[in-house]
């Protein structure tokens, strides 16, 4: 029997050994500990460094450990049970371990619980190597979340980028960007954009991710005007250029706020939770702001939304700038081309006239078509040009040839000497450029009045008969301004009551296939549009509906100039 005991001990001794496990042994009622040479290691002691105590064991537990640790052996000793726990334990030298301590209570022969034992192993490099492994996993998911959040902000981006290219105008923009931005970037989004460099006021579009809020944000705006001198919110932030950002809405930020009591109350009832305010900034110039707010059903703002914010802001406000801008050139190019017109027409018996202008694009470009009417001693002149270019250079050709016509044929110049003078102010303008025109007259007969034509380059005239007749009238000239000399014929007609003239400019026809029209295309037309047509202006609206739709104006590349004459009685 001794032999076998031996046998057990020296194999339980060897696979200890083997294990590098050490082991202990607990009294309760003395609180002796023994620990055997291997569980000294363990602890980083020296052989026999161990004093037996169990304070000494608590002592080498790791201080944030001890609680666990002891709470797992009282619970055991509780339920007379076995347990296991890892925990850390700090060496003399300082450097932290882990071991895995597997124990059972002790029962003597009466059935109570005497202490404990087990053993211990060294479980660090296990420990470490599953740290290392969660570290691992938990910095992949951090690289895939923020590669989904970039992928998402990108996506997001896009749709704002897109809202901005549908943005005809400044409030195509604002209206356009608030509705795009809700409800991925908050429940709430206001713009404000300052009208004009000098304004202090701004115009203000609001969206909110529930529509029927909207009703609410108009009462909101009319109760509470703008406070161009707050000291706080988008006033500040339009005035300072410096960003708001409030990734939480408290009682504090809801107090300090420079409003009447009544709007906190608003704010209150609201339940605001997260705000973002960020600055309109194009060239150093502040021209509004963008705010973001989320109410408490929705998560807070983080600095990453802010950074988001303001990448918005900057692209809304360069386009907010390129359509001022484009808006400012508009209006320059309409008030010059309109210089380029005449102010009114005159009023011929018994004949009604309608003109009409179609800029090409976005009409930020003064173009170089022009017409005329005047009259002549005892007739009118009717005049269709088109100067060959855009921009400065083409309006002051226009001015040039519109003024040469008039003086010319005010002067009695005859339609082919009209003609032979511009060609000559052409040439001497040093412009090196071409025109067309269209020179025509209209004098009073008993029956209507008797039409002359007189064609330098230019598209010729089409006359609709009141029978409903059609044909492409004149004989086309010279271009003028490339030659010393001009070539014209001069060819007439009678006009009746019923009949109806259109004088047009090439930006009707020079168009790519399948847009393109013949002179054939350009008479059925103008038969259709005068058909059931009762007035000059009637003509002049159905051209344009089958222009436009056969391609947008702002689509082509060339100005429209169009002239209709209709006649409506005997002169």
């Amino acid at each position: 029997m001794a032999q076998e005991t031996a046998e057990v001990a020296a194999h339980l001794a060897l696979a200890l050994d083997a294990g590098g496990l050490g082991t202990w042994r607990w009294n309760i009622a003395t609180g002796e500990t023994s620990w055997d040479p291997r569980l000294e290691v363990l602890f980083g002691l020296e052989p026999g460094g161990f004093d037996g105590t169990f304070d000494t064991y608590v002592s080498l537990l790791h201080p944030d450990d001890r609680a666990s640790v002891l709470g797992a052996v009282h619970e055991a000793v509780r339920d007379r049970a076995s347990y296991v726990v890892e925990h850390r334990v700090v060496w003399p030298d300082g450097s932290v371990h882990w071991l895995q301590g597997k124990g059972g209570v002790i029962i003597d022969e009466r059935g109570a619980v005497t202490g404990t034992m087990g053993c211990v192993a060294d479980v660090t490099e296990h420990v470490h190597a599953a740290l290392e492994r969660e570290r691992a996993i938990a910095t992949a998911l951090e690289s895939a979340e923020k590669e989904r959040l970039s992928a998402q902000r990108l996506e997001f981006l896009g749709l704002i980028n897109d809202a901005l290219a549908r943005s005809a105008t400044r409030d195509d923009v604002m209206r356009n960007v608030t509705r795009a931005v809700v409800p991925t970037l908050g429940d709430w989004c206001s713009i404000f954009v300052l009208p004009a460099p000098d304004s202090t006021v701004p115009d203000i579009e609001i969206a909110h991710a529930d529509p029927a809020m909207m009703a609410f944000a108009r009462e909101l705006r009319e109760r509470f005007p703008y406070d161009a001198a707050a000291t706080r919110g988008v006033p500040e932030v339009i005035r300072t250029g410096r960003s708001e950002f409030h990734p939480v809405i408290d009682e504090l930020i809801i107090a300090a706020a420079d409003v009447p009591s009544e709007a906190k109350d608003v704010v209150r009832s609201l339940a605001l939770r997260s705000a973002i305010t960020v600055p309109l900034v194009k060239r150093g110039r502040q021209i509004g702001a963008l705010q973001f707010v989320n109410t408490e059903s929705s998560r807070s703002y983080t600095a990453d939304d802010l950074a988001l914010a303001n990448v918005i802001a900057s692209r809304v406000a360069s386009t907010l700038e390129n359509r001022r801008l484009a808006e400012q050139q508009r209006n320059i190019a309409t008030t010059l081309q309109a210089s380029l017109l005449p102010d009114a027409l005159p009023a011929l018996p018994g004949a009604d006239i309608a003109v009409r202008y179609w800029a090409a694009g976005e009409g930020t470009t003064v173009g170089g078509d022009f017409y005329d009417v005047f009259d002549v001693d005892d007739h009118w002149v009717a005049v269709i040009g088109d100067v060959c270019g855009t921009g400065p250079a083409a309006a002051s050709l226009t001015a040039l040839a519109r003024h040469t016509i008039r003086a010319a044929a005010w002067n009695g110049s005859d339609p082919e000497a009209v003609l032979g003078q511009l060609n000559y102010a052409v040439l001497r303008s040093g412009k090196r450029t071409f025109c067309t025109a269209l020179f025509c007259t209209l004098r009073p007969t008993p029956a209507g009045y008797r039409f002359t034509v007189t064609a330098g380059g230019h598209p010729l005239p089409v006359i609709v008969r009141a029978d409903g007749r059609s044909e492409t009238f004149g004989t086309p000239g010279s271009l003028l301004g490339l030659f010393g000399e001009s070539r014209s014929t001069t060819v007439s007609t009678d006009l009746k009551v019923g009949d109806t003239v259109m004088l047009y400019t090439d930006g009707i026809t020079d168009l790519r296939p399948p847009h393109d029209l013949s002179p054939d295309d350009v008479e059925d037309i103008v038969r259709r549009a005068a058909g059931p047509a009762v007035s000059a202006d009637e003509v002049a609206a159905n051209l344009g509906t089958e222009f436009d739709t056969r391609l947008a104006f702002t689509a082509r590349n060339d100005d429209i100039a169009l002239l209709v004459v209709k006649i409506t009685s005997p002169a």
